[in-house]
């Protein structure tokens, strides 16, 4: 007599070793379909209000600064193509924001070097999207082209998301103050 149970036509180990690989099969497509819905991508101007722009010097004698010159500066953030061209007229205050820029960092070059430098500054930038309950946070290198930042996290929504921010320089406006053209890919690291 057989000691192999079975399941119709088939021992139940089968039935069982079938389950177990449906299962798998489920449990890694699960996560990997979640993780695409993880994913965010859009994009903000930056306007720099250059009035705001606060420096310290590296010697008391310099009369501008120079490179090791830590600074903080901010600005106001609108959708996507709000500026036009380089930006040179447009006001960093004008209405239409969608949010707030901060922004510290410290100089690689002297100020006359840029915006003939590749690159500028090494900073670390905070995105309210409006206010601080919806923020995201960036650090890396700036100049005067495109340039990808790391993202490393953020509050609110975007809380446990990681990714890249795509920086493009496009000019300075009105204040003196940058404009950039900023897209966020995010995805999400932690729940």
């Amino acid at each position: 007599m057989s000691t192999v149970q079975r399941v119709g036509s088939r021992p139940i180990v089968t039935w069982l070793a079938m389950a177990a690989v449906s299962l798998s099969a489920t449990i890694w497509a699960a996560p990997a379909a979640a993780q695409q819905k993880e994913k965010v991508e859009f994009t903000v101007d930056v306007a720099e209000d250059f009035a705001l722009f606060t420096p310290t010097l590296v010697k008391p004698t310099d009369t501008q600064p120079e490179r090791g010159s830590f600074f903080v500066t901010e600005g106001n953030l609108y959708p996507a193509g709000t500026i036009q061209g380089d930006g040179a007229s447009f006001d960093p205050n004008s209405g239409g924001s969608v949010g707030r820029w901060f922004c510290r960092g410290v100089l690689l070059v002297g100020a006359s070097e840029i915006p003939a430098a590749a690159f500028w500054v090494d900073t670390a930038q905070l995105y309210f999207l409006p206010d601080d309950t919806r923020s995201i946070a960036t650090e890396g290198l700036e100049g005067s082209g495109a340039i990808v930042r790391t993202v490393t996290g953020g509050t609110g929504r975007y809380r446990g998301y990681v990714g890249e921010q795509h920086q493009e320089f496009l000019g300075f406006n009105a204040t003196g103050g940058v404009n950039l053209r900023v897209t966020f890919v995010l995805k999400k690291a932690t729940p």
